[in-house]
């Protein structure tokens, strides 16, 4: 993907707001399967011919290693790289191959195509995945950030901080998030409420952070005795005097956004029989974002800034993928240094995606959304070059220590996947400080953060890759 780097100031287009300026990435765009030669030849090709009618999409099938097809992917230009596996994989060691595939699709250091790993159980299950129909996120259950709530309709938080037990919150619609007490005073007690709620099977979002493992979630942060276990396919809550089966099957997505290991799925004597994720995959999860090693540093959280707080702009791993993005940027313009640097670069490759990349899963829509954007094509008159114009106005900037809050400045740095892949992309004109284009993102730094109404733009030509 080519890329254009601009460096200085220049005069503000003016603000407009075309209708139906932004509805996300189009909705049929190349898409590769990424598949071991016999896994495709076997019972699982099933997934693979599916996909294939699903998303008119070209597989790529390989001998030994992903690397033995990268060429040929890149030549493709996909948008959506799906890797089929069988649980069986290494999922740890498969994700940083992955991850580097998805990297060096051509020449520039960004992430060339939104990804994810579909797999299962079984090939069933898988094929059930790949069937998945969209998800539109009314309700969220959150043990973490309850304020995050805010961004969505309606949903319920509980604490997992043991300085904080007893706090609860929720979110009614056309209301704002509302902390209260009284809530659960022990760790017996907080494993039967969120086993309660869950049970109720009346999300289509949940959000975990705390300790996590292959198998389980500790409810708790950062110690406690309450934990959602996987055993055989099967989710148990479980604490002292606690044992409860839980089942679900509402679709939804899981975001596990601050856990340890539990999108291993399978890795030496972890195997995916009681994989957590897996396990959450057979009841109702269409996609789960979860890590793969043990992370202390949160990158992944700053996907919020997308997938929450735009409003339903982006999906679920459109979300993950602008969040590469946006943390390469931050690496290649030494933006972050020292152990912020360590943590960046570690974070960005341990997190994957479960389930077909291309799914559209969204919230929808509850409040004005943290950023105004607008992208204005049209046609220039030489073939296959359009004009686009994007534009940013800020409507909030959050608080805590998120690098778009308060503390930063405000919005500082933010990416904006394009409706389709560009290539020789000139700019025109601009009030950004620095703009770079790798293809189908437009990443953009203000130079300082952006407060509540302040807006900037940049006006580009670009040659389209016809799909």
């Amino acid at each position: 993907m080519t890329r254009v780097l601009v460096v200085g100031l220049v005069a503000a287009v003016g603000w407009c707001a075309p209708a139906g300026a932004l509805q996300g990435a189009e909705s049929v765009a190349r898409y590769a399967v990424v598949v071991n030669k016999d896994v495709a030849a076997g019972p699982w090709g099933k997934v693979v011919k599916f996909l294939e009618t699903k998303h008119k999409a070209k597989t790529f099938a390989y001998d030994k290693s992903p690397e033995d097809v990268r060429k040929s992917v890149g030549t493709y230009h996909p948008r959506y790289v799906c890797f089929v596996c069988p649980p069986t994989e290494n999922f740890p060691a498969f994700a940083v191959v992955a991850n580097k595939f998805c990297r060096t699709l051509d020449d520039d250091p960004y992430v060339d195509a939104i990804w994810g790993i579909l797999t299962g159980f079984d090939e069933e299950h898988a094929l059930e995945l790949a069937k998945a129909e969209p998800v539109v996120i009314k309700r969220a259950f959150t043990k973490t950030l309850g304020p995050w709530l805010n961004w969505v309709p309606e949903g319920d938080y509980v604490t997992e901080w043991t300085r904080d037990r007893g706090e609860l919150g929720g979110k009614k619609a056309g209301a704002d998030f509302a902390l209260k007490s009284g809530g659960p005073t022990s760790d017996a007690d907080d494993a039967k409420y969120v086993h309660t709620l869950l049970a109720e099977d009346k999300f289509d979002l949940i959000i975990g952070s705390g300790h996590g493992g292959h198998h389980n979630w500790m409810l708790m942060y950062p110690s406690g005795k309450g934990f959602l276990t996987a055993k055989d396919g099967k989710l148990a809550m479980t604490a002292p005097g606690v044992d409860l089966p839980l089942r679900a099957k509402r679709p939804k997505v899981y975001w596990a956004v601050g856990n340890c290991l539990t999108g291993v799925v399978n890795a030496g004597r972890n195997n995916f029989k009681d994989s957590y994720a897996l396990a959450w995959m057979k009841n109702g999860a269409c996609q789960y974002v979860g890590a793969v090693q043990s992370t202390w540093y949160e990158l992944n959280w700053n996907m919020a800034d997308w997938f929450l707080k735009q409003e339903g702009r982006w999906t679920f791993s459109e979300s993950l993928f602008l969040l590469r993005q946006w943390s390469h940027y931050l690496l290649a313009e030494n933006v972050v240094t020292g152990r912020d640097k360590q943590g960046t670069e570690f974070t960005d490759e341990i997190f994957v995606l479960y389930g077909d990349p291309a799914l559209e899963a969204r919230v929808e829509k509850a409040r004005e959304p943290a950023l105004t954007e607008t992208l204005e094509v049209s046609e220039t008159g030489d073939k296959d070059v359009v004009r686009m114009t994007y534009k940013v106005k800020v409507n909030f900037v959050g608080e805590g220590n998120k690098r778009t809050a308060e503390k930063y400045g405000g919005w500082r740095i933010f990416c904006h996947l394009l409706p389709y892949q560009v290539t020789d992309v000139k700019v025109e004109k601009t009030d950004f400080a620095k703009v770079v284009c790798p293809g189908e993102t437009l990443i953009w730094d203000a130079g300082k953060g952006l407060k509540v109404g302040d807006e900037r733009s940049v006006t580009f030509t670009a040659k389209r890759v016809k799909d």
